[in-house]
């Protein structure tokens, strides 16, 4: 930084004292800024300005990490009984995909606690050339959790870095597919998620990137009675480069829904929950649960197509009022209210859906945080669902395909006026594959076949797109198709912002003496 000419003189005998106005979070910029950034959201953050400021000047982080879980298994993989009663992952497959966008000097992606290991999957770009800005690389197993780690050039608007993993199964215990993005790791993460009732399982899992071991709080609210003291213990120790995990249901069983609230004390942690259901010996779905998005007061739920039943969850500190409606092809079409209790987590199953509506509007009168259950339902009285978590909109964003996997784009205009959205596709090379233009009308939803963006389309870019767009992918394959199992998984847009700070720097004379 420098400062004005007037000044330079006396600059040696001076000390120059450097604040900002969000002392916090530049002390978590400092301490952890080799293992991760504040999730990314659209713009810069700003701090207020310091009246008596002389300098002031942006700082951005230089590294991005993301944890990518494990495949989908089962939670208790213990046998009991007879062997027709035992469980099983069938023929459980799996993939991931990363990518980066933008000004990236270097990105790479390593097994959890393999530190600064130089032999990890490194993103390369179209064929090596110089300029390019999209970066890719694929697995076609994700056993376990890696980390995706990426070196910034610039925070340039459009820089960033996406990651999904996605696991499917014909037969077995877990059938269908579950998919997610790759998470931000974070001091806090929030999660609303499905009914621990008999039958359903959801196992918290939380990995810790950094060299040191971290003690983690989880505190949980219900649907009957607010805040609920864990029947099994309330803190997770995970060790340094490690994970560990815990079960919701016996924590906290026989609930509808839980909103969960995981506090790391000493570095930032990535986490998702693993769900699944059972109704006796019949698989009823799978699905990761990621951390919740910001809670906002305007955000949008995209839905799979009109054959999925779907229940929204809720949850605001204090007392809200949501108002829904359907984003039809062609406006908003009124679906109610959800009365939302602060600290209490609501319930709304969603009924007499229009055909052409693929988002869901909701509003309310505070921030809260909202997650859809979309369900189908296939052969032999098997299902799947996906959890689908409400988000707000980003002007840039993208988000990367596993191989083998089919997306269908469904996309919502929040904004009062039409909007052109441009997305362009990426093949495993990071090679152009094609792009196309959708027109969506305000207040207003439709879909795109990935298929629309050329052949074996590996991530998908929005670098042009009205700041009022919201979009994700439900993702499927061939085998499951083929061996008609019911199948549903989504995997949202990621933001490609990255979070940017205002330093003020100023003169203070008082402090020499």
């Amino acid at each position: 930084m420098s400062e004005e000419p007037n000044r330079l003189d006396d600059f040696a005998h001076r000390t120059r004292t450097v604040v900002t106005t969000a002392v916090t979070s530049v002390a978590v910029i400092a301490l952890f800024a080799a293992l991760t950034v504040v999730p990314p959201r659209s713009g810069a953050h700003d701090a207020p300005t310091v009246a008596d400021a002389s300098v002031s000047e942006q700082a951005s982080a230089q590294q991005t990490l993301r944890y990518c879980p494990a495949a989908m298994t089962i939670a208790d993989t213990e046998s009991y009984g007879d062997e027709e009663f035992h469980t099983s992952t069938g023929d459980l497959a799996s993939a991931r995909r990363y990518a980066a966008f933008g000004s990236v000097f270097h990105a790479q992606a390593d097994a959890l606690g393999a530190g600064d290991a130089t032999d990890g999957l490194v993103l390369e770009g179209a064929d090596g050339k110089d300029d390019a800005d999209v970066f890719i690389a694929g697995q076609d197993k994700n056993d376990d959790a890696t980390m995706l780690d990426t070196r910034l050039l610039s925070a340039t608007d459009g820089t960033g870095s996406a990651g999904a993993v996605a696991s499917w199964a014909t037969t077995g215990d877990i059938t269908g597919i579950a998919a997610a993005s790759c998470v931000t790791p974070a001091l806090t993460q929030r999660f609303l998620v499905p009914s621990t009732t008999t039958g359903n399982t959801q196992q918290l899992v939380v990995a810790n990137p950094a060299d040191k071991p971290t003690s983690v709080d989880i505190a949980i609210w219900g649907v009957k009675g607010g805040r609920i003291t864990p029947a099994t213990s309330s803190i997770l120790t995970v060790g340094a480069d490690g994970e560990d995990d815990m079960l919701l249901n016996a924590a906290a069983p026989d609930e509808q829904g839980l909103y969960v609230e995981v506090t790391s004390h000493d570095a930032p942690v990535g986490a998702v929950v693993r769900s699944s259901a059972m109704d006796g010996l019949t698989p009823h779905g799978n699905d990761y649960v990621t951390p919740l998005p910001q809670a906002a007061t305007t955000q949008t739920i995209m839905l799979p197509d009109a054959d999925a039943s779907t229940t929204l969850s809720a949850y605001a500190d204090k007392d809200a009022t949501v108002t829904l409606s359907w984003m039809s092809d062609h406006g908003l079409v009124d679906l109610g209210r959800l009365d939302v209790r602060g600290g209490k987590v609501a319930l709304k199953e969603l009924k007499d859906r229009p055909k052409d509506a693929h988002a869901i509007l909701a509003q309310s009168d505070a921030p809260c945080s909202i997650t859809a259950q979309s369900a189908v339902e296939g052969a032999d009285g098997r299902r799947d669902y996906a959890v689908i978590d409400a988000h707000t909109a980003y002007a840039q964003s993208a988000l990367a395909l596993p191989a083998g996997i089919d997306a269908t784009l469904a996309i919502a205009n929040m904004g009062e006026g039409r909007a052109t959205v441009t997305f362009t596709g990426y093949d495993a090379h990071g090679e152009e594959t094609g792009t196309r233009q959708v027109k969506v009308d305000a207040d207003s939803s439709t879909t795109l076949d990935a298929d629309d963006l050329g052949k074996d389309v590996a991530a998908i870019r929005v670098d042009d797109a009205d700041p009022a767009i919201v979009w994700g992918a439900f993702v499927t394959n061939a085998k499951l198709r083929d061996a008609k199992t019911a199948a549903l998984a989504y995997v949202p847009a990621t933001s490609l912002a990255v979070p940017r700070q205002l330093v003020h720097a100023f003169n203070d004379p008082g402090i020499v003496r």
